[in-house]
Order: structure tokens, then C-alpha cells, then sequence
């Protein structure tokens, strides 16, 4: 996966995050950094598993 594919995958959880807390502005960095560290743990566990990464659908 690209940088270019993974900042979009973060940007989408990002913006998924932000509608599920209620769509509140002023946390995006929050918002980022979660959506980073799930990917990273969904990313890492389906690599210990030998799962490919599933690709998450468009919004």
C-alpha cells in the first residue's frame, strides 16, 4: 500500500470517527491519531494472522 492509500484509509476512519462522536470540530488531530492507531493494530493483527488487509469501502 502506498502513503498516498494509507492517508486516504486514515482520512476516511478519521472522518468516520468525527460523524460517530457527533461531528464536534475542534478535535481532528484526536480523530487522526485514533483512526492511525486502529489501522495500524487491524493492519498488524491481520499480518500475524496472514489475513489481507480488506479494503474499506467508499463513503
Amino acid at each position: 500500500m502506498s502513503r498516498q492509500e494509507l492517508e486516504e484509509r486514515i482520512r476516511r476512519r478519521a472522518y468516520g470517527i468525527w460523524e460517530l462522536e457527533g461531528r464536534a470540530y475542534g478535535n481532528h488531530e484526536g480523530h487522526w491519531h485514533r483512526a492511525t492507531k486502529e489501522i495500524e493494530e487491524e493492519d498488524l493483527a491481520d499480518r500475524s494472522k496472514g489475513t489481507p488487509r480488506k479494503t474499506e469501502p467508499p463513503h
